[in-house]
């Protein structure tokens, strides 16, 4: 097990010209005899050279590299706490590469176009209270300072715990969208790169949001149903359309954060009860594929389910679906889990099975062609990395925060 903590901000500070005082009265009590004084002379000689250094009074900050395919950023909410953090991770080497210090249930989006990162944020005039502000700020993924941009949008973001789906961005890089929940569902639409607000849609009782080809987006409805709106280069509706649901809200309800491709636009949910679905938005009529069991009937005999709050990934190159798994009551599903299991899609069979040295609440798979898995503890607070072709455990990152909550990789 490997532990590494590469710290971003580095700070060189001069020496206090009272402890160097202090260092060499003592250097002239303590000194006696003929060795002694010529010892003396030469501490003194030195410190001499000391008090008159320049005292570097502005910090240092040290750059990161640029993000690759193994980026990933863990999102600690901290139990609903007006000041959250997000912590950058470097999957090549499992280092702790900084931390962004963000608002109340902020949402991380890097650009699939260059890995710009994009934080939906809500802040207050007096920490936890006094005037809200609402924006999307715009951090240098390799600076790691604070933001760059904020872009004002309505202060009605959503509330809730935060998802996957809670804001995204489309394939293209242009427009990114954050979900809003007062005083209805709707979905902010903003361009990034006029970097403004240009529209509010609302998508009554749809949650949630994922880019769905040019300028649309699809929200995930009560029903099991997607709604998909189209809008033109002002944000304004051009037009909208409604699949057919796509699972039994009641006998099969999914988990809030599926697994989601950005750049291929496919989504896989991932029931309670182990039932998947594959939806295709890359094409103007969505493609949606027949519902499967991810478990046997004996599997089911032994309680095994999926579980966590972030439960599954997908991996759009091999065709793999990655989730999380465990023994569980019936309504544990958000408990962490020990087990990883990896589906060929193609097939819908199990391919593997991968024992976690940490048990893990979210889950993520890098987009390398040679992926690792990225399991976060939320209570453990450690985040553990593993190869997927040997299932070998590479990297642990401990001391995640306060209670780490999502994962987002770089597209």
């Amino acid at each position: 097990m490997n532990r590494t903590c590469d710290p971003q901000r580095t700070l060189h500070a001069g020496f206090r010209p009272s402890t160097l005082i202090a260092t060499a009265t003592m250097l002239a009590l303590t000194a006696g005899g003929a060795a002694a004084q010529h010892t003396d002379k030469e501490a003194t000689k030195d410190m001499g050279k000391l008090l008159t250094l320049e005292l570097q009074e502005a910090p240092d900050f040290a750059k990161v590299p640029p993000p690759d395919a193994r980026r990933m950023y863990v999102y600690d909410p901290a139990a609903f706490t007006s000041l959250t953090r997000i912590i950058p991770i470097d999957g090549n080497t499992g280092a702790y590469l900084g931390t962004l210090d963000t608002g109340l249930l902020s949402l991380p989006m890097p650009s699939p176009k260059d890995g710009t990162l994009y934080v939906a944020d809500t802040r207050f005039s007096l920490y936890g209270n006094g005037k809200r502000d609402d924006y999307i700020g715009i951090y240098d993924p390799v600076g790691l300072a604070p933001p760059t941009k904020l872009i004002d949008i309505p202060d009605t973001r959503s509330g809730a715990m935060s998802h996957i789906g809670g804001s995204s961005i489309s394939a293209d890089g242009k427009y990114l969208y954050s979900y809003q929940y007062s005083p209805s569902n709707a979905v902010v639409v903003v361009d990034l790169e006029s970097q403004k607000t240009l529209s509010t849609i609302e998508v009554p009782q749809c949650w949630y949001v994922y880019p769905a080809g040019e300028r649309r987006f699809a929200s995930h409805c009560r029903d099991g149903s997607f709604v998909l709106v189209k809008f033109d280069e002002q944000g304004k509706e051009v037009s909208r359309s409604q699949t057919k649901p796509v699972h039994d809200p009641v006998k099969e309800p999914s988990f809030n954060s599926p697994a989601y491709d950005y750049k291929t636009q496919e989504i896989v949910l991932v029931s309670f009860w182990g039932h998947v679905v594959h939806i295709d938005f890359s094409q103007e009529e969505p493609k949606i594929g027949e519902s499967w069991s991810m478990l046997t009937d004996e599997q089911r005999k032994e309680s095994w389910a999926p579980g966590g709050w972030q439960p599954a990934a997908y991996h759009s190159a091999s065709k793999r679906l990655f989730v999380l798994m465990d023994r569980r009551d019936k309504w544990a599903h958000t408990t962490e889990s020990r087990e990883v299991w990896v589906y060929d899609m193609e097939s819908k069979k199990r391919i593997q099975t991968i024992a976690l040295v940490h048990e893990a609440t979210c889950l993520a798979v890098d987009k390398a062609d040679k992926p690792y898995i990225y399991a976060l503890s939320s209570h453990g607070k450690t985040l553990d990395i593993y190869d997927v072709e040997s299932g070998k455990h590479m990297f642990n990152q401990g001391q995640l925060g306060h209670e780490p909550r999502l994962l987002v990789r770089n597209p």
